[in-house]
């Protein structure tokens, strides 16, 4: 039987069972549950029916079963042309590894047997309670992250668990199923990006959203930054050059991430550079509540005044950025820091507003802190989008303060400028050229030895992490696992159904067919 009918034949069986497939309405969420729509089934003319006539509880059932069939067919598609894809790939390799046809029938079977178990392993519901807690290593504004293990293989991931009532009242809903769907289209059958966070499951229950993410157990940008204040020009250099791979990375997925600031690079257990936080990566959303567009929108017929023309001086400015620096982290407002002015102002951008992002960071390595910082927002603001007047300054002040070569300060100049003149804007290859990475090796970066290394003593250490006081559940427990059983939705559920997600290489992980042991990584 040649692969191409076997092909067929796993596909008519998958959509027969229904087994690769969830059906969304039966998300994680539901816990296996039935909707009662509410109200029995009546005739009427289509033309003549008043939907007010209808209840709520209706009309939401009658949405949600809408949303549910449009994504149980999209599911359904894509399942079966990523395990094409997967079959592809396979042949690809085979054909350029020149296998003998005994081999080639081996390795088929074994993606068959792979492709069984993951039809299998979809059926498994997970919940909050299949991982065991270690400790928090992160809080924001809508929820926290755990370090935690699978109970069922110990398995070691970071958990992002998010309130989605405090998601539906600041209306970032849209971010987090935005986050969730640009990780789950970097999972492609080509293998991972290594400079992207891994999203392995998503799943939700009443209450909460999850994202089960890989740990990365270096910490963050910010917190390297914080504890050494600036970096040397070398140390600059591959953290900047690892960062424009990342970003260029993104880009050739089509996506721009739009918030790249150093609490959103992550050092993996080697020392490189991860990029997470993707809630933004589809634009700036104007139905964030509140946006930085809205934020800051009142400020626009302010004009410049003398508190913004003053400096504080480095050592003022030093002090003040470490204070709010943790702070504007967990806010959910944030900070516009590192945003670039055409998107502050809602002009219409591409990917070069990543660009100037990576401008500013290199600033604040080199420097100490961002060049638009200020003890106010509306300072902040006013600097970023006059930058024409106020950049020149502030450079010209780092540089009485702060040795700065003639190449670091021309590549900041050339990323802290207009759009259409900033470099990277025809592409990553203008910024590699740049004489700022005289001597770095592009092809070679991630197999090279980072200035930092974390020093960890076990698959567990948290030390690269601040220290979160555990706290009670304020809003809700954390349901246990219900029984299947009737229950009425609403419009609470609708903007989360379909969300669950279960990545290929570890549902295979969890049936213990593949090695990935994170517990003996080190």
């Amino acid at each position: 039987m040649d692969a191409s009918k076997k092909m067929n034949e796993l596909s008519i069986k998958e959509s027969q069972e229904g087994a690769d497939i969830e059906d969304p309405t039966d998300d994680s969420e539901y816990n296996g549950e039935e909707y009662e729509e509410g109200g029995e089934e009546d005739d009427y003319d289509e033309e003549e029916d008043d939907v007010s006539t209808f209840s709520k509880e209706t009309i939401d059932a009658a949405i949600a079963t809408k949303v549910s069939i449009e994504q149980y067919y999209t599911s359904l598609f894509k399942s079966l042309k990523e395990r094409e894809e997967r079959r592809l790939h396979l042949e690809t390799r085979m054909e350029e590894l020149s296998l003998k046809e005994e081999q080639r029938a081996v390795k088929r079977r074994e993606l068959d047997k792979k492709e069984t178990e993951y039809i299998k392993s979809r059926r498994i519901r997970l919940t909050g309670h299949s991982f065991e807690s270690i400790r928090i290593i992160g809080r924001g504004a809508f929820g926290e992250v755990r370090l935690v293990k699978m109970k069922k293989n110990n398995k070691v991931f970071a958990m992002k668990k998010l309130d989605k009532s405090k998601m539906i009242e600041k209306h970032q809903t849209v971010h987090v199923r935005s986050e969730r769907d640009i990780l789950a289209d970097n999972n492609n059958v080509n293998g991972n990006n290594p400079w992207i966070v891994s999203l392995y499951y998503s799943f939700q229950d009443t209450n909460y959203l999850y994202l089960i993410m890989e740990y990365v157990p270096g910490g963050d940008m910010m917190t390297q930054l914080i504890k050494y204040d600036t970096f040397t020009e070398d140390a600059t250099r591959f953290y900047i050059a690892e960062t424009v791979l990342a970003l260029h990375s993104i880009h050739k997925m089509s996506y721009i991430h739009r918030d790249i600031k150093p609490d959103n690079l992550l050092i993996d257990s080697k020392g490189h550079i991860k990029v997470s936080d993707f809630g933004l990566c589809t634009g700036l959303q104007t139905n964030r509540v509140p946006t930085l567009a809205e934020i800051y929108k009142k400020y626009e017929s302010d004009s410049l005044t003398e508190e913004d023309k003053t400096s504080l001086g480095r050592a003022a400015r030093f002090d003040s950025w470490k204070r709010q620096r943790r702070v504007l982290a967990y806010s959910n407002v944030g900070t516009p820091d590192y945003t670039a002015p055409e998107v502050l102002m809602q002009n219409g951008y591409s990917a070069e507003c990543d660009w100037w992002s990576v401008g500013v960071i290199m600033f604040e390595m080199l420097v100490g802190y961002p060049p638009f910082c200020s003890e106010t927002q509306r300072e902040t603001y006013h600097k970023i989008m006059n930058w024409k007047y106020t950049l020149p300054k502030i450079m010209e002040e780092a540089k009485a303060e702060v040795s700065l070569s003639p190449e670091a300060q021309d590549l900041i100049e050339r990323l802290l400028t207009d759009s259409y003149r900033r470099i990277g804007a025809n592409g990553a290859e203008e910024i590699q050229a740049h004489p700022f990475f005289k001597g770095v090796n592009w092809k070679s970066l991630r197999e090279s030895t980072p200035p930092i290394v974390p020093q960890l003593t076990s698959p567990l250490d948290t030390s690269n992490f601040d220290h979160y006081d555990e706290e009670p559940s304020a809003t809700h427990p954390e349901p246990m696992p219900v029984s299947k059983s009737r229950r009425k939705i609403n419009s609470f559920d609708i903007p989360f159904i379909g969300y669950t997600y279960r990545n290929f290489e570890a549902m295979r992980d969890q049936f213990g067919t593949v090695t990935r042991d994170t517990l003996n990584q080190y």
